[in-house]
């Protein structure tokens, strides 16, 4: 495949300087997965890539699936002080966390950053985000909770403290022998898992948007990244767009088009980085097919949330 070939406009120098003050204390590293066969990062992981930098994180980038990484990757890395990797794919995004912590890179970070490239964004500032979610002072945090399956954090974007990291509970989920597990098993003992194994270790599940206490999510789990995505883009709780819905969409959410109209000019963040994307990317195969009454359940929460949506930009077209 050919590496980038969609325009760089709207990565800017000042969206890569590093905070003046910064959410996260000195020392904190971010373990980033991507996978990228072909070696090189597309232009809107590199865009999140330049936005964790403003949160002031030491960034360690893992390709999987890589047998060589791209030039233009390896420059781009290079001028901005990520330090890339390699690894042959396997064990997903806790594979790849794992390949990074075997190299010892947490060792001593006051937090540890989980996150991988299965989103779009950030649509949204992160800094003023991770400070809102008292992020240097809570030992587990992550931008989503849910309760679907069970109460849990969404692993694409997860902090640990040193202490938490190091809790033997969460030391036992890591070190788990993901490349052997299928993509269910590394749901069940990794992501859902993890999350069980805070709890065990008295450590609570903190997050920037969560429905772990809400009456409706009790009865009706789900995962808010397609039930909620408009509200909680909108209110810049969580300023993503997770690449599954817009090209799987898997629960068949009517609507979709809609995400357009979350991008602001402001963001710096191009739309048609979304739609090169999925023109490159068909969707895959449901490993999962839901019932009709998730279905159902989905498109009714969907419609609700939209509803909540013009409602709320009519208001602020009134002001």
């Amino acid at each position: 495949m050919h590496s980038v070939s969609i325009s760089l406009a709207g990565i800017t120098k000042k969206q890569v300087d590093r905070a003046s003050s910064a959410p996260l204390p000195t020392g904190t590293i971010c373990l980033f997965a991507s996978y990228a066969p072909d070696g090189d990062l597309p232009v809107h992981t590199r865009f999140y890539l330049k936005n964790l930098l403003t949160c002031g994180v030491i960034l360690h980038v893992i390709l999987s699936g890589a047998d060589t990484i791209h030039e233009s990757t390896q420059r781009f890395c290079n001028d901005l002080g990520i330090h890339v990797w390699k690894r042959p794919n396997g064990g997903l995004d806790f594979g790849a966390w794992q390949f990074l912590l075997q190299k010892g890179l947490a060792e001593g970070a006051p937090y540890i950053l989980f996150a991988n490239d299965s989103v779009f964004g950030p649509l949204a500032p992160l800094p003023p985000l991770l400070k809102t979610l008292s992020a240097n002072q809570r030992p587990a945090w992550g931008l989503v909770a849910s309760r679907a399956v069970t109460p849990h954090l969404q692993s694409w974007f997860v902090g640990l403290s040193q202490a938490a990291f190091q809790s033997a509970p969460v030391q036992h989920v890591l070190k788990l022998p993901f490349e052997d597990m299928s993509r269910d098993e590394i749901i069940w003992h990794g992501e859902l898992g993890l999350s069980v194994a805070l709890k065990a270790a008295d450590i609570p599940l903190h997050a920037a948007w969560s429905d772990l206490n809400t009456p409706v999510a009790r009865f009706f789990p789900a995962n808010p990244m397609h039930t909620h995505w408009r509200d909680i883009v909108q209110t810049k709780a969580v300023p993503f767009l997770k690449q599954e819905l817009l090209r799987d969409n898997p629960f068949r959410v009517p609507h979709l088009k809609d995400w357009r109209a979350l991008i602001s000019a402001e963001s710096g963040f191009d739309p048609d980085w979304i739609e090169t994307y999925l023109g490159q990317h068909p969707p895959r195969p449901l490993t999962c097919h839901p019932t009709w009454k998730g279905r159902a359940l989905y498109s009714i929460m969907n419609r609700l949330d939209r509803l909540q949506w013009q409602k709320d930009r009519r208001r602020g077209a009134a002001r």
